[in-house]
């Protein structure tokens, strides 16, 4: 016996049109109940933002007759702050007040707008406050940043806290979680947290400050900024390189500007059979034409090896913390004049040479008339 068999039924065709037709009825009934809130929440956004954009011009043209010129761009910047959380306010109010759902928010929302505003303004208390502290103390600017960092991390999680407290959220069980994954996570990130840890060393310790000369193992060039995780330098050619605290907290660090002024020292080669007392008068009078090179403490000139082939002689100069940048070249510029100098003068500069003496083996002489056998 047979009988027909429904081939819809039996691949769930029906109950996924079923599904659709629910699911397009449901669709239907949120844009019927809640579409036309949601078009006049869209048109009061953008009437707010035309709003916003009128005031804003015609509060910059009034701010620019009345604020000094000095002071115009903080004001500026104060006012445009103010400005944009108005215009979130008006938004989230208008769109909680359309939609019953949101009504309770309503009060969430503007104790929210007055709390980020007592931020703002307390912030720039702040950061007032610890610019006349950092100048009173005479703190470098790497300190001056680490101060500034910590104090806006704490005013920034102090302002979530309070954020999130007018939403009756708690973050207090969340951050002790936090915690625990913090523990986990720190054994996978070492280095980053011993890079943070020598950054902070570093701006305790203060082997250098921000526009120092410093040379390390690999790296030369002028400090531009110090940051938790990098040293960050540039060097002589202008390229900017990011060396890992940890790297420079446990290498060892020449800071050429610590000192103000900075020595070099130009070798200069003599021969054996040129007097010495010359050479040092011509290479003096070098200098004078090198305006980078300080007359005091007085440059001078000794004799620093007695070599194989030439006596060694050490040209040593002093120049001033402006010019540490250019220093290489400075050294270039004196070891080509010194080289013309001597070179005119008529007194050898010697190259390396070196005499073997073979004793005791006779030297084999081919006979004189006789040639080579064969």
């Amino acid at each position: 016996m047979t009988g027909d068999v429904d081939t819809s039924r039996l691949l769930g065709l029906d109950a996924l049109r079923d599904a659709l037709l629910e699911t397009w009825q449901g669709v239907r009934d949120v844009v019927a109940g809640y579409g036309p809130n949601v078009l006049l929440a869209l048109g009061l956004t953008l009437l707010y933002a035309l709003l916003f954009w009128g005031v804003s011009k015609v509060a910059f043209a009034l701010l620019g007759r009345l604020v000094h010129v000095d002071a115009h761009p903080i004001a500026r910047r104060v006012l445009r702050t103010v400005l944009r959380l108005t215009f979130g306010l008006l938004v989230l109010l208008s769109v909680t007040a359309l939609f019953p759902a949101l009504g309770q928010w309503s009060g969430a929302v503007f104790r929210v707008y007055l709390l980020l505003l007592l931020l703002y303004v307390g912030w720039g208390v702040i950061q007032r406050f610890l610019h006349v502290q950092t100048e009173q103390w005479e703190l470098d600017a790497s300190l001056r940043l680490l101060v500034g960092n910590v104090a806006r991390v704490v005013w920034v999680l102090l302002g979530v806290y309070l954020v999130s407290a007018q939403f009756g959220i708690n973050l207090l069980p969340i951050l002790g979680g936090l915690g625990v994954v913090g523990l986990a996570v720190g054994f996978a990130a070492q280095d980053i947290l011993a890079n943070l840890i020598s950054g902070v060393t570093l701006l305790l310790d203060r082997p250098f400050r921000i526009g120092d000369w410093i040379r390390t193992e690999a790296h030369e060039g002028q400090v531009t900024r110090l940051t938790l995780r990098t040293t960050r330098i540039r060097t002589r050619d202008n390229e900017h390189v990011s060396i890992p605290n940890k790297e420079v907290a446990g290498a060892v660090v020449e800071n050429l500007s610590k000192g103000g002024t900075l020595r070099l020292n130009v070798p200069v080669p003599l021969a054996y059979h040129d007097h010495v007392e010359r050479a040092r008068t011509l290479l003096l009078g070098v200098l004078p034409d090198f305006p980078e090179v300080l007359p005091d403490p007085a440059p001078a000139v000794l004799v620093q090896e007695l070599e194989e082939s030439r006596v060694r002689l050490l040209l040593r100069f002093w120049i001033g913390a402006d010019h540490v940048a250019g220093s290489p070249v400075i050294r270039m510029r004196v070891l080509e004049a010194a080289k013309e100098a001597m070179q005119a003068a008529g007194l050898d500069v010697p190259f390396p040479r070196m005499r073997v003496q073979l004793g005791g083996v006779p030297l084999e002489r081919t006979p004189p008339g006789r040639g080579e056998e064969r």
